[in-house]
């Protein structure tokens, strides 16, 4: 997803919206590699006589994600787990959705083996949440025990403000859907969590 540079409406960034990233910046190295990953395939397909498909990767959460990362859903569960603080750098306003990591799976399957020739499908949860909203959530899911710390201030340029994929291509197209809601994603992320902090005690 990052191929996109940012950006996106209310109902998510579509494969057709190729924002471009800011080449002059260092924060979209990533961006920068993606896009230049998917033109050398494309252009290998074509020199090969190869049939490629692009799965345009977005947010995911589930057991075994990092849990002291960039990744903001694991550095909550992660602080719910100890019972400490959650704590949200910046104000808690960038905006991202979470695929469970089955229906990720289900996704590239489907994607490798029935997707058309020269044609990118976005991997995602439609599911939008602001990462304070996120913070609250987790709290609610694992006892209400945490009390959710805002740091204040703008939000630390990490990727851009809104990360959230369309996914009616996907949908329309290859009959794709979400099949693991948020809630369950971060209730089973936050149960093996536990169980894994237990079984390090031992």
């Amino acid at each position: 997803g990052a191929v996109y540079g940012g950006g996106g409406g209310p109902g998510g960034v579509t494969e057709d919206e190729l924002h471009a990233p800011d080449p002059l910046s260092p924060a979209s190295a990533t961006a920068e590699g993606k896009r230049a990953a998917e033109f050398l395939c494309a252009a290998a397909a074509k020199t090969a006589g190869l049939s490629l498909s692009v799965a345009r990767c977005f947010s995911f959460a589930g057991p075994y994600m990092p849990m002291n990362s960039h990744f903001a859903a694991g550095n909550f569960i992660r602080d719910a787990v100890a019972g400490r603080p959650i704590q949200v750098k910046g104000d808690g306003s960038p905006v991202r959705s979470y695929l469970y990591p089955t229906d990720l799976v289900i996704w590239l399957w489907t994607i490798l083996l029935k997707g058309a020739p020269g044609r990118a499908y976005n991997v995602g949860s439609e599911r939008a949440i602001s990462i304070a909203e996120l913070a609250r959530l987790i709290d609610d899911l694992t006892g209400g025990r945490s009390t959710v710390v805002l740091g204040g201030g703008s939000s630390p340029a990490v990727g851009s403000k809104s990360y959230v994929p369309s996914t009616e291509r996907a949908r329309t197209e290859l009959g794709l859907k979400e099949t693991v809601p948020l809630e369950e994603v971060l209730s089973r992320t936050y149960r093996w969590a536990l169980s894994s902090a237990h079984a390090d005690e031992a």
